[in-house]
């Protein structure tokens, strides 16, 4: 068991269980949320830790370093440089994309930044799915909302505005009720907000934040992709940019909305 007087102690002590040297780098804390999870940036490397006793989040984050490895040559993502237990819960070490998250370019750049975002989505979309073993298809997803569910885990008071004041046991019964009769399976990051995608020009995208990749259908990602776009950057019509590079000829917007309110289960 490390002692450890800080955060940056502990960080340190993961990359030391990697064989990384930390060297003199600074340790910046980017979260560290009452879970006890834990994300960091150290020089070129990004650290992610989640700790045993939220054994869904150290699947997640298991997950997402297998899904690294599976997706290497596919598109641009965080390289995995180590994985494993550390400390009773897990860590994953993986190299820091040079760039800014897209939800953070300012807005001479956003519009280009928004662009090469679709642009990403539409290869990643366009990918031969065969053989992909993460099912996020909708089968799946009520599963795990049910789940979430009967074990308190959904954050009510992190609902979107049009679901205010709706019980999780509500949304999940309107989603249950309004589900698409027709789902078109495809690889998907699953969690597409902008944060998680980060852009430098004229560079292809990378993505970051991999735990819910998987089948799905588009409009898993094509609907956070466009309320992500709306809260950053409201001056731009990412709608139109959608249509154009995806392309598509028109966003279903039924479909939005039911991806928008499975996302609150997760």
């Amino acid at each position: 068991m490390y002692e450890v007087a800080s955060i940056d102690d502990y960080v340190r002590c993961m990359l030391e269980e990697a064989g990384l040297p930390p060297g003199c780098a600074p340790v910046d804390v980017v979260g560290h949320g009452q879970s006890g999870d834990l994300i960091a940036t150290v020089g070129a490397w990004v650290v992610k830790f989640a700790p045993g006793e939220h054994p869904d989040n150290v699947a997640t984050l298991a997950r997402e370093a297998e899904v690294v490895r599976w997706l290497d040559g596919r598109v641009r993502v965080a390289a995995n440089l180590w994985s494993g237990a550390f400390e009773g819960g897990f860590c994953l070490i993986s190299e820091r994309l040079r760039g800014e998250a897209v939800s953070h370019v300012g807005p001479r750049d956003a519009a280009d930044a928004l662009a090469a975002t679709v642009d990403l989505l539409a290869r990643l979309h366009a990918l031969d799915p065969a053989g992909c073993p993460y099912d996020m298809s909708l089968a799946a997803r009520f599963a795990l909302a049910e789940r979430h569910v009967a074990e308190g885990l959904v954050d009510e008071d992190d609902f979107d505005d049009e679901r205010a004041g709706w019980t999780a046991r509500q949304a999940l019964d309107h989603a249950i009720a309004t589900r698409p009769a027709i789902e078109r399976l495809v690889l998907t990051h699953g969690d597409a907000s902008l944060p998680n995608f980060i852009w430098s020009p004229g560079r292809p995208v990378g993505m970051v934040d991999l735990g819910r990749f998987g089948l799905a259908d588009r409009y898993q990602d094509l609907a956070l992709f466009l309320r992500s776009a709306k809260f950053n950057h409201p001056h731009i019509d990412a709608a139109a940019i959608l249509r154009e590079r995806y392309p598509l000829a028109e966003v279903d917007e039924a479909a939005c909305a039911f991806y928008r309110l499975m996302d609150e289960f997760f």
